[in-house]
């Protein structure tokens, strides 16, 4: 980071343009707006806009402006960001969203300097705008595919900086973490609350897909939740604790180092004898698990118990009169999992009528959980093998 600041503040000393790439939520915003403030023009104005955000209909004007009567709404004359930006720097963030026609007229300034207000018929000239862009995706794929034009890309791409994620750069990890700590505990009027060695460490083997935007996000939740002088792997969320990069010895002990995160959380309820409704369910519910993973552990347990959801719900530690509770759940939620393909060729021919999700009417799928066709031995013998 040290080398990517020093590319910022050389681009600051410049202006000429800047495309920053990296994945989201790594800071791109935020070097933009350094290389804005460190230049000769931070006096004039920042202006910043989600080329994703706004319709193609409308970045048109939003860009360029408009006069009056051109379309339904404008009811008077607006400058556009471009000329709002003069002198100053405007910041286009997802540049590679743009429709191939927005690109041309983006092209257009960037060569020559001039607009045109959306209705106009005159050609406005000599803007002083310095346009940093940003996009998360690689522009040589972009190219390739013809998404985006080749023209613009190498106008644009005068200097390149590209940030690395947050997984790549782990020793940021523990000073973020403590900067945003120190933040919103001032914000929320309290004292930061101190963090475990084992909770930082597991932050920092943590993967970050949202990179320092979900670090951030996370570090508010805590404070917000939070009620303790001290910040402990148990307070950490699910999504981390449930899916370290490298599992380290603090998380469970007993699982391989590259086995998936989420064997990991299948591997609590069946072999540490966790709830599903503890381990599962309110991670879920709080999104630190998606629909892909819980159908995931669904598939993984019908492997399991050869297709029965009975015997899925005593896998996963839940009481047999939860049996109608999960279903529903799962209904509920459209994470049911067809069950046909787990049965062996033995057990096909047989009828199963506590398997709802054949049919796809729940009604028919709450018999008594006695009630169920396979003989107790095999039952036992299917958990047991899981459970080992």
């Amino acid at each position: 980071m040290i080398a990517i600041r020093s590319e910022v503040e050389c681009a600051a000393r410049s202006d000429a343009k800047v495309l920053l790439t990296g994945e989201s939520g790594v800071g791109k915003d935020i070097a933009a707006r350094v290389i804005h403030q460190r230049s000769a023009r931070s006096h004039m104005p920042f202006v910043s806009i989600n080329c994703v955000s706004v319709p193609d209909s409308l970045l048109e004007p939003e860009l360029f402006g408009h006069v009056r009567g051109s379309f339904t709404g404008a009811y008077r004359d607006r400058q556009g960001l471009l000329e709002a930006a003069h002198k100053g720097t405007v910041f286009l963030d997802e540049v590679c969203e743009m429709s191939p026609r927005m690109q041309a007229l983006l092209l257009r300034f960037m060569e020559s300097g001039e607009i045109q207000r959306v209705g106009s018929d005159r050609v406005q000239s000599n803007l002083d705008t310095r346009v940093v862009a940003a996009t998360n995706k690689d522009p040589m794929e972009l190219l390739a595919s013809k998404a985006f034009r080749d023209d613009l890309y190498y106008r644009l791409n005068v200097i390149e900086i590209k940030i690395p994620p947050l997984r790549a750069r782990s020793e940021d990890i523990p000073a973020l973490f403590n900067h945003f700590l120190a933040r919103f505990a001032e914000e929320n009027g309290i004292a930061p609350p101190a963090v475990a060695p084992d909770a930082m460490a597991a932050l920092v083997e943590f993967e970050w897909p949202g990179n320092v935007r979900q670090l951030k996000n996370i570090v508010e939740r805590l404070i917000v939740r939070g009620e303790r002088s001290i910040i402990t792997v148990a307070d950490l969320p699910q999504e981390i604790v449930g899916r370290l990069r490298p599992l380290t010895r603090m998380s469970v002990p007993s699982v391989p180092v590259e086995r998936p995160a989420l064997e990991v959380v299948f591997d609590r309820m069946v072999k540490h004898r966790e709830s599903f409704w503890s381990v599962v369910y309110p991670a879920f519910m709080i999104r630190d698990l998606t629909r892909n993973d819980l159908r995931f552990i669904v598939r993984r347990g019908l492997q399991e118990t050869k297709g029965s959801y009975k015997m899925l719900v005593e896998l996963l530690n839940m009481h047999p009169t939860d049996y109608k509770r999960f279903l529903n759940f799962l209904r509920k939620h459209e994470c049911q999992v067809p069950f046909e393909r787990f049965r062996s060729a033995r057990l096909r021919p047989r009828a199963m009528p506590e398997e709802p999700f054949a049919s796809g009417r729940l009604g028919e799928a709450t018999p008594p959980v006695l009630g169920d066709p396979l003989p107790i031995p095999e039952d036992t013998s299917a958990i047991a093998i899981a459970r080992r």
